[in-house]
């Protein structure tokens, strides 16, 4: 045997927390002196209420093939025209660049990125092509239905 198990998840569900909690911190707690304990189960709150943020933080980018994509903290990814990185909170620190070769684009999700000249896209049942703009540095849909 390896010493894998195939069934880890990647990112453990709050059940794996909950027994490990109760395995590293209640029992213990429950040894404490009496007058200690409040103490400890205020720690205990804070603890957890900084780790489910970090669980439940994440941030959401449209990917390359216009669909939607998620990033963890720490995780780095592209916007389409931006370098981001997602922050602990789940905000999206992103290098703001200018993309005159791009067009912006709402996914089916809601969600906005990039995409770039000759990409074709669906709005409204339309065929859209990203192309150059009128302005300078300009790039805008041209639709046919």
């Amino acid at each position: 045997s390896s010493g894998i198990n195939a069934e880890w998840p990647l990112r453990p569900g709050l059940s794996y927390f909950i027994s490990r909690i109760n395995l590293y911190i209640l029992q213990p707690i429950s040894r404490v002196p009496t007058p200690h304990k409040m103490r400890s189960f205020v720690l205990l709150g804070c603890l957890l209420a900084v780790a489910y943020g970090q669980l439940g933080s994440s941030c959401i980018y449209m990917k390359s093939d216009t669909s939607t994509g998620y990033a963890y903290a720490g995780m780095s990814y592209n916007d389409g025209c931006n370098g981001c990185v997602c922050s602990p909170t789940g905000l999206a620190l992103c290098g703001r660049i200018f993309c005159p070769h791009k067009c912006q684009h709402v996914n089916s999700d809601g969600v906005s990125g990039w995409v770039s000249h000759g990409a074709v896209v669906i709005k409204d049942g339309c065929a859209c092509t990203c192309g150059r703009g009128f302005g300078f540095g300009a790039s805008e849909f041209s639709c046919a239905c």
